[in-house]
């Protein structure tokens, strides 16, 4: 054997053995027997050693069993992966078919390959020599996470490539969870006190970076493969033939149809929104691509969206229902917000019982009365609105719902701050529902992320007296949690493993997961990187809070009064006693000559590929403030998908405004 020769053939022992360890170790499912797998093995060491190269930590002769060892480390695309422009009219569509007519006059007639949208999360996944070597999320287009050893258990993805395929091959396409897989996790999910998933995207994204790959082949994910990057160019010369040849090689593709013109377009995506209800899985839009290759190379790329493809994106599916009640919550912060609690429904392929009104101005603006018929929608095909009564106006309506005058859960005193919308209960944590929403604050994924402490379980603890304050979370009655149904003792330990885990903690998330008002990921990020220590943070003055861009008034107020409050300092001084650590933050140095230093900046919209707040502490870090409102002293707005009035009023002033591609591209 040649070298290259030998080179192919331990990529692909490398590649079977690390998938004959998965199938034993993780699903429980071997394939081969240990006679033939040692065969194996030995051929592999045989020929790392007639290599004579370093053999790397992840060989299967290096390792023993299988251990995740990714931890989801970056990689970088070899091609980055471009994100969608959105339409959401036939003008738009119209606009983006007359644009290639402009640039491609004297070419060959247009054709368009039309793709159902899916709602999951982008994977690019790359091999060499025809095996898989590992799998990556989006990320910011550039650079991804590692999540090879979780996405071996994902449908519709082969571990190895046969035939004509390039040597270093990247193929990409969606990972997603079906409807009938999401309604069994979150069943699951519910029967063990965990937290449910708003949505089967939020499912498919939380499986996918779990650390213990045999959770996430517990939940059956699949895939659909819909482009390539390195290597695409030589395997295929339009985007039908790439699915085809995909397809032949095992990966699951999606139903396609070839479009000549925009008529045909619409009337295909007006189909495909009848059908949407009817699918196995989410989808929120048609892609539209040009579907010859080489015409897509004339027509380019602007910043990070390619002009020969666009997202038409469907719109809120809106349904009749009727609200049984309005009830009201209590928040976090104390804030009570009026809800509809409605006849059960599907919408967009979740059922939908409770949605939020927001607060006492909305509730009197729809004027929602109990047993009205209603129209709801899930904003952002996420979250549960009421979008307006149909009961306006007819004979024997009920009277509007009473604003309480006392907390619905805890009776104390309501009251309303001048300016402000919110009406609040005054009773502070004396109020069991204020108490229950901080632990979930407190031990969600931005704060101190333990894994296992559902929503079900705080609520449970709070009720049964074991936690009366946040500090609890680290002192739990264990004997106490064994005698509770359900609570066995292989999920006591799971808990209190995670619990001990996560004991030593960054000071931004420690910040945030303190709850402080008005203090978010961002501001806590602020805080840790100018204060560096808890201490220097609970002595600061107004004076040095206001130095901080992200810190005004209210909030440099709000920090004072927190760290004023005697009962907090004892809170803080029983978590310390029970081994709280809390550990100073990097500190990241900015370059001075990044084009953001010292600018004003203002987000607005939301973002298919990076959250706000993330984006706030990113463009922090760059040197930016970020201001909340737009004003004279603006110098950019950075507007994402349906921008309102600040873009409106930063367009009054002259204010530079750009995209997420451009914020994407300043992060990178």
């Amino acid at each position: 054997m040649n070298v290259d020769s030998i080179q192919q053939r331990i990529h692909e022992l490398r590649g079977t053995l690390k998938g004959h360890n998965y199938k034993y170790y993780v699903l429980d499912a071997p394939e081969i027997t240990d006679e033939e797998y040692d065969q194996l093995l030995r051929e592999l060491a045989d020929l790392e050693q007639q290599l004579g190269k370093p053999v790397p930590n992840d060989s299967p002769t290096q390792t023993v069993g299988f251990k995740p060892d990714t931890a989801f480390q970056s990689r970088k695309h070899a091609v980055p992966m471009l994100s969608l422009a959105n339409a959401f009219s036939d003008e738009e569509i119209s606009d983006f078919v007359r644009r290639h007519k402009d640039i491609l006059a004297d070419n060959e007639p247009l054709i368009y390959i039309a793709e159902p949208k899916v709602d999951g999360l982008a994977i690019n996944i790359y091999y060499e020599f025809g095996q898989m070597v590992y799998a990556a999320t989006r990320g910011d287009g550039i650079t991804g996470e590692d999540v090879t050893d979780n996405i071996r258990s994902v449908a519709g993805i082969p571990w190895s490539l046969t035939g004509n395929v390039p040597d270093k091959f990247e193929v990409r396409g969606e990972v997603y969870m079906s409807k009938a897989s999401f309604q069994a996790l979150n069943q699951k999910q519910q029967e063990a006190g965990e937290k449910v998933f708003a949505n089967p995207r939020n499912a498919a994204a939380g499986s996918l970076r779990q650390l213990d790959a045999s959770i996430t082949a517990s939940r059956k994910l699949s895939f659909f493969a819909y482009a390539t990057g390195l290597g695409g160019d030589e395997f295929a010369s339009s985007q039908n033939e790439l699915l085809q040849k995909l397809g032949q090689q095992g990966f699951a593709i999606q139903e396609t149809a070839l479009l000549k013109d925009e008529q045909a377009m619409f009337k295909h995506y007006q189909t495909w929104m009848k059908k949407r209800p009817s699918l196995d899985y989410e989808i929120d839009g048609m892609v539209f691509k040009v579907n010859d290759f080489k015409q897509q190379k004339l027509l380019g790329a602007v910043a990070r969206s390619p002009r020969w493809a666009i997202a038409y994106k469907f719109p809120a599916e809106e349904v009749e229902t009727v609200v049984e009640a309005i009830t009201w919550q209590v928040g976090r912060t104390g804030v009570i917000t009026p809800v509809a609690n409605m006849k059960p429904v599907n919408v967009a392929g979740v059922m939908v019982s409770r949605a939020t009104l927001h607060n006492i101005q909305e509730l009197a603006r729809k004027d929602v009365r109990v047993g009205d018929r209603v129209v709801i929608r899930r904003a952002g095909d996420v979250i549960p609105e009421v979008v307006k009564s149909l009961s306006i106006g007819e004979e024997h309506r009920v009277e509007s719902t009473p604003v309480p005058e006392h907390c619905p859960v805890c009776d104390a005193a309501v009251e309303q701050e001048e300016g402000e919308a919110a009406i609040r209960c005054t009773g502070g944590l004396s109020c069991s529902a204020q108490l229950k929403e901080r632990i979930k604050h407190f031990v969600s994924r931005d704060g101190f992320d333990i894994e296992g402490f559902g929503s079900k379980l705080a609520e449970s603890l709070v009720d049964k007296g074991l936690i009366k304050n946040i500090a609890d979370v680290f002192n739990l009655d264990y004997e106490v949690l064994s005698t509770w149904e359900g609570m066995g003792e292989k999920k006591i330990s799971n808990l209190q493993q995670a619990i001990e885990s996560r004991k030593n903690i960054a000071l931004s998330r420690f910040i945030y997961a303190l709850g402080i008002r008005h203090v978010g990921q961002a501001t806590a990020t602020s805080l840790a990187q100018h204060f560096q220590t808890l201490y220097a943070l609970q002595h600061a003055s107004e004076e040095d809070l206001i130095e901080i861009n992200d810190v005004g008034k209210e909030v440099a107020a709000s920090l004072i009064h927190f760290f004023m409050e005697e009962h907090n300092l004892q809170v803080l001084e029983k978590m310390f006693k029970y081994g709280v650590q809390v550990q100073a933050e990097e500190v990241v140095e900015i370059d001075s000559n990044h084009p953001l230093v010292g600018k004003t900046v203002v987000i607005t919209g939301s973002f298919s590929n990076i959250k706000r707040n993330q984006a706030k502490i990113l463009l922090q870090q760059q040197g930016a403030k970020v201001a909340s409102a737009v004003s004279k002293n603006t110098d950019i707005l950075i507007a994402g998908e349906k921008a309102g009035s600040k873009l409106k009023k930063a367009e009054e002033l002259g204010v530079q405004v750009v995209d997420e591609a451009q914020l994407l591209l300043w992060l990178t």
